[in-house]
């Protein structure tokens, strides 16, 4: 079973976001990253197991907009689904995202409710299954 990437710089919100996912019933190893560079440590090493990357906006050292810029610049990771959640959620952020990263799969605005992460993610689990 493909992973799932928890990237945020709150530990708070990478544990809220990893619950809703668990009790959705999804069984997927998760892997968390508190900022943007760790993230992309992280995506060094185990790029072929990643199904899908949660992604923050601001974060320290590297923030997720950088991150996805970075990710679509990479050949072997650029095809990994990306879904930004964030409080950054006006019409110029989203567009800035997904000019960002063109292959862009979802962005949810913080707050959110667990439904709302969960119909995000399932049809893009499910493709990767």
């Amino acid at each position: 079973m493909k992973k799932i990437l928890v990237v945020d710089d709150s530990a708070v919100q990478r544990k809220m976001v990893i619950q809703i996912i668990q009790k959705a019933g999804f069984g997927n190893e998760i892997l968390e990253a508190g900022d943007g560079a760790i993230a992309i440590e992280t995506l060094a090493t185990n790029f072929e197991d990643v199904a899908l990357v949660l992604c923050d906006w601001n974060m320290p050292n590297m923030s997720g907009l950088e991150f996805i810029q970075a990710v679509a610049q990479v050949p072997a990771v650029s095809e990994i689904p990306v879904v930004m959640v964030t409080t950054e959620g006006t019409e110029e952020k989203i567009a800035e995202a997904k000019a960002a990263n063109p292959n862009l799969a979802g962005y949810i605005a913080k707050p959110f409710t667990p439904d709302v992460l969960s119909s995000t993610i399932t049809p893009i689990l499910e493709a990767a299954e």
